[in-house]
């Protein structure tokens, strides 16, 4: 039992009794930035065209176990790369701007994409 005291009132919330409804971190993706893969294998910044292998590059995330899989530009004006993260075991959707400065990434499980009929294997290489 948490007491919890705000504006001259108290509060008892029974933590047990609290369930937690949060979606899951591939749900929060897709939901933003659409299905896995369903993205450009290009894009093209300030009039340069960069490949996905390009753009890992540019926001310091390419690494031998790093594994682009589309990009996307955002109506708002910027623009996300997803990709795998090997060593981690995730994918990562890192959200830059047109000088490639990160804004902020989501990251999910790779096990969430397991065995649901996706094409994660031909990114992972599993």
């Amino acid at each position: 039992m948490w007491t919890l005291e705000f504006h001259h009132r108290t509060f008892r919330i029974d933590i047990d009794q609290v369930e937690m409804n949060t979606p899951p971190d591939r749900e929060l993706i897709e939901r933003r930035f659409g299905p896995l893969g369903s993205g450009a294998q290009s894009l093209a910044i300030r009039g340069v065209q960069y490949s996905l292998a390009q753009l890992l590059a540019q926001i310091g995330a390419e690494f031998d176990d790093s594994k682009p899989i589309d990009a996307l530009a955002l109506a708002g004006g910027g623009y996300v790369l997803r990709y795998i993260d090997g060593q981690d075991q995730r994918v990562v959707a890192a959200e830059f701007d047109e000088d490639f400065r990160l804004l902020g990434e989501m990251r999910a499980s790779l096990s969430e994409w397991e065995g649901d009929g996706s094409n994660l294997a031909y990114y992972s290489g599993h």
